[in-house]
């Protein structure tokens, strides 16, 4: 089946902007006489990393007030996340270098070129979303999402469904079915989720070196320059050349980069 479309799923594929969501949701937490993390602590660092990063906000702020100790109602986490949000875009005007991953305007180009559908999926706020882009404008992600039709932002997920529901939904915008589309994530919540769907996931490491990436997801390259497109289409529509095995088996020599 041939390659359709692309799913750019947000955190280190679109935006490297952990590090401002972190920081918002530091504020919150000390606001509400928690514990914020301690970036500083390698330890810490790491645990953030394993378990909290790339998760979306309604799901991701409960999971940390529960690991101190505290259990958040409905309405208590929309009042966190609306605080969240909004530290967020304050950090966002403070920033002075560009949050853009590397190497994403010339891999739009060349989706363009291709005239492959192109969707966007974030687990933050569809506010956050807008202020980054505004912060930092990519016209050619605006054009190829037909002004972010094809776009799923937090607000459409629902803590009592799947955790790949936002990437369901997005294919259904999209008018695709899972095999012809091929999910770009950087986290290995976002990767789950892709999988989860039944979509082929592409991960750059913008946040965990290579060979953690290459046992969870079908192929894993360190950016955008080291995309093989002609590959990938190569395998979509004939089926050789074949990604990794699903994870939990080794790799085969020279598997999981395309």
């Amino acid at each position: 089946m041939a390659l359709q479309g692309v799913i750019l799923s947000w955190s280190g594929v679109v935006a490297d902007d952990e590090g401002l969501h972190l920081h918002a949701i530091n504020q919150v937490l000390l606001e509400e006489n928690l514990r914020p993390w301690d970036l500083g602590s390698r330890e810490q660092k790491e645990l953030y990393r394993l378990h909290y990063l790339g998760r979306p906000d309604w799901e991701r702020l409960p999971a940390l007030w529960q690991a101190q100790g505290r259990v958040l109602s409905p309405k208590q986490r929309e009042e966190l996340l609306r605080r969240k949000a909004l530290y967020y875009q304050q950090a966002l005007q403070e920033q002075k270098g560009s949050l853009l991953v590397p190497g994403l305007a010339e891999a739009l180009e060349k989706l363009e070129r291709l005239q492959l559908k192109v969707g966007l999926v974030s687990g933050h706020a569809a506010a956050e979303v807008e202020a980054f882009l505004e912060r930092f404008p990519c016209p050619a992600l605006a054009r190829l999402t037909h002004d972010f039709r094809y776009r799923v932002t937090g607000e459409a997920g629902d803590p009592a469904l799947s955790p790949g529901q936002l990437h369901r939904l997005l294919l259904e915008r999209m008018g695709l079915s899972p095999q012809e589309c091929l999910s770009f994530e950087a986290t290995y919540a976002g990767i789950q989720a892709a999988r989860s769907q039944g979509i082929p996931v592409l991960a750059l490491a913008t946040f965990f070196p290579l060979h953690m990436l290459q046992r969870r997801a079908n192929w894993a390259v360190d950016g955008y320059p080291q995309v093989e497109w002609e590959r990938l289409q190569t395998w979509f529509a004939t089926g050789q050349d074949r990604p990794a095995d699903p994870p939990g088996k080794p790799l085969a020599k020279g598997q999981g980069s395309p």
